[in-house]
């Protein structure tokens, strides 16, 4: 009995890995006026695959050369909306204009 309640723990700290945690992406437009930042999400992909498409989404959109960043997925998603507001508070400090990504548009399903 101990070995299949080991199994099962296991199997669900591997599901929850597999997730890779909580994160958002924030990208300025070249010239830096304008800057986008996405809702929370699950993790399903690496960081630098997220900020790639990040990018790709923003291109899609007519924003060329936009620098993105997608921070180090967090287990605990408290401490990952805490980080997207410091992000978007920073950005509107400095005179950004914030145009918010909805969960559903970002990241693609894949």
């Amino acid at each position: 009995m101990r070995l299949i309640a080991t199994s099962i723990a296991l199997v669900l700290i591997a599901g929850a890995s597999a997730s890779g945690g909580w994160t958002f992406c924030v990208a300025v437009a070249p010239g830096g006026q304008e800057a986008w930042i996405s809702e929370v999400f699950a993790a399903p992909r690496a960081r630098e695959k997220l900020e790639a498409d990040f990018k790709a989404y923003l291109r899609g959109r007519g924003v060329a050369k936009a620098d993105a960043q997608c921070p180090r997925p967090e287990d605990d998603k408290t401490a990952a909306v805490n980080a997207q507001f410091t992000a978007a508070e920073f950005n509107r400090k400095l005179g950004r204009a914030l145009r918010e990504v909805a969960a559903s548009e970002f990241p693609p399903r894949r």
